[in-house]
């Protein structure tokens, strides 16, 4: 299955580096790496809004978003470094902790620590499937990424692909009910650094799917795959709410690359005790 994924993949496939799509229409430019000279590039398309708490979050999960992109990058299909799957990482992560709705009502920023804490709390019940923070994941989706299910389109079928989950201590398996089997995949979920994981493996398995349907692997795919489950850029041209979600998201490349291009502080070293005379 592993020669299946792998066969030649980037070979078949122009990939472009990370930056190349990181502004402008989702659009294959034959022209790529030529200067141009038609003005200055436009600016973000929304504010980047970080609550204060967040940004701490996100410095303290910078370990678990480097580990996590080393491990589920998939170079020979996305043809990102594992440094540029990372910040891919951190821009969604930052987009989804601010949404459209924060961004026209702005007094509902302040309340957005609260419906994120109902949400894991309804999940926890095992009565519903809602989205959880940090990294906005649905347990039915956790679920097909533990069971290594990738959805082909339109809902037609699922293969298996080789994804694993780093520290998940889930065997769906072994449980006796689906509430209890959501309850726990919504402790995970709402863990920072393996909801980090989960959505590092979920990008995988975009990787895998845009293989599949045998389209570029670009960021804009991958973010279009979290959001909605596409790749492909005609669906994501069609999707009103993947275009919205990845105009957004674009917003945030300069805040990712800060927190992931700068320098890891030295670890202090303990002061020694002067000797005694």
């Amino acid at each position: 299955m592993l020669t299946y994924w792998h066969h030649e993949a980037a070979a078949r496939q122009r990939q472009l580096p990370l930056d190349a799509f990181e502004r402008g229409p989702y659009r294959f430019d034959p022209g790529f790496g030529q200067r141009r000279a038609d003005g200055p590039a436009p600016g973000p398309v929304i504010i980047p809004y970080v609550r204060p708490e967040f940004a701490r979050q996100m410095r303290e999960l910078r370990p678990a978003i480097l580990a996590a992109a080393a491990r589920h990058n998939r170079r020979e299909l996305s043809a990102m470094s594992d440094h540029d799957f990372a910040v891919l990482i951190a821009v969604i992560m930052y987009n989804e902790h601010f949404g459209w709705f924060e961004e026209r009502v702005t007094p509902v920023q302040a309340l957005t620590p609260l419906y994120e804490d109902l949400q894991r709390e309804t999940n926890a019940t095992g009565i519903s499937d809602l989205s959880v923070w940090p990294a906005n994941i649905r347990p039915s989706v956790a679920l097909e990424i533990l069971r290594q299910q990738l959805p082909l389109p339109h809902g037609s079928a699922t293969i298996t692909v080789p994804i694993t989950v780093a520290g998940s201590t889930i065997r769906p398996a072994t449980f006796d009910s689906r509430s209890q089997l959501s309850a726990a995949i919504t402790g995970e979920i709402s863990d920072p650094p393996l909801a980090v994981e989960y959505l590092a493996a979920n990008l995988e398995r975009g990787m895998y799917r845009a293989h599949y349907e045998q389209v570029a692997v670009t960021w804009r795919a991958l973010a279009a795959w979290h959001n909605q489950g596409i790749v492909a850029p005609a669906d994501l041209r069609q999707n009103a709410t993947a275009s919205d979600y990845v105009r957004r998201a674009s917003a945030y490349f300069a805040t990712a690359r800060r927190l992931l291009d700068a320098p890891l502080p030295a670890p202090t070293m303990p002061r020694r005790q002067p000797l005694l005379e």
